[in-house]
């Protein structure tokens, strides 16, 4: 939800321009936002973004962002990853509490940094479309060329474990860690399978700032061999692409629509869903059916709780049509 609510703002501070900056109020949701007639989906742009403690967050950046204007070319690819980097840095030192007692404002502020989420985001520029990725979502452009059938690009990176791009980097970063112990159960610390993502401080802080969340939550866990934090990165890797008439849509998924379609499949789905039906949804059914009606409608009966998340993952989906 955090992320939900704040990554479009950080987004837009670092993609807008100086001029552009200063005619909008920071923290005025209506000057960030322009909702999009009829989307009922915008309805959360209502909701309450800002707090005392996330105002002071994202005034110090937006004041830090118009000092480095005069500076600075305009370079996609790194201020989208300023952008995600920036917000959860954020997340992060919002956790900490400001005053000696432990409120429960501070307890949710914990909770809201010790989870984790992956994200997919695209900006869409004229004909440039920009695909930042963190951790294991999925996007998806699909094309359709004339003579030559469907075409299926991927423009993300599988932030995860078995990724040999990512062991290299994690170990690069970490020559002093045991390899063993740091891909422990395939796993990064034997934890998360991501290797980047939003929040999960336990594998970013310090031991030293490790401390408070075992005093707050009474955990006196620890990692072995915790030598050289942080193991968990919140750097997206940015891809950009020149979209062309061929181009006709982008899926962006979350990891659980994958397990049960592969790319090509994905993109064949979506050019022969049926007239009124919300394309997205057409993914996910076929996703958990795989060909047997049976199975969804067995998959779906399972109630939430832990024996459906070993069964199934959730999953979030979004198709975008260039049209």
């Amino acid at each position: 939800h955090a992320i939900k609510t704040r990554l479009h703002y950080y987004m837009t501070l670092n993609l807008l321009d100086a001029a552009d900056l200063t005619a909008r109020n920071p923290l005025n949701k209506e000057d960030w936002v322009e909702p999009i007639p009829g989307d009922m989906g915008m309805e959360w742009i209502g909701q309450y973004v800002f707090d005392i403690r996330t105002a002071e967050s994202f005034l110090s950046r937006y004041k830090r962002r118009l000092h480095l204007e005069a500076n600075e070319k305009h370079d996609t690819h790194l201020q989208l990853e300023r952008s995600f980097e920036d917000l959860d840095e954020d997340i992060g030192t919002e956790a900490v509490p400001t005053v000696q007692r432990i409120t429960k404002d501070a307890v949710s502020r914990l909770l809201t940094a010790t989870s984790g989420a992956c994200v997919c985001s695209a900006v869409i520029d004229g004909d440039q479309l920009s695909v930042a990725g963190l951790g294991d979502c999925r996007a998806i452009l699909g094309s359709v060329e004339s003579g030559e059938g469907v075409g299926t690009t991927v423009l993300t990176e599988e932030h995860r474990t078995f990724n040999p791009i990512e062991r290299e980097r994690l170990i690069r970063e970490h020559p002093r860690e045991d390899e063993d112990i740091m891909f422990f159960d395939e796993r990064l610390c034997g934890i998360l399978q991501p290797t980047r993502a939003f929040g999960d401080v336990t594998l970013k802080w310090s031991s030293r700032e490790k401390v408070l969340l075992e005093y707050v939550f009474d955990d006196t866990s620890y990692i072995p061999n915790y030598i050289s934090p942080p193991y968990l990165i919140s750097r997206p890797d940015v891809h950009t692409i020149t979209l062309r008439p061929e181009h006709k849509f982008l899926i962006i998924a979350s990891d659980g629509l994958w397990d049960g379609l592969s790319d090509e499949q994905a993109v064949r789905l979506v050019l022969e869903t049926p007239d009124n039906v919300n394309t997205a949804t057409w993914l996910i059914r076929n996703s958990l059916s795989r060909d047997n009606e049976k199975r969804l409608h067995k998959i779906l009966s399972i109630p939430p709780g832990p024996i459906c998340r070993s069964i199934r993952d959730d999953i979030t989906v979004i198709v975008i049509h260039f049209n």
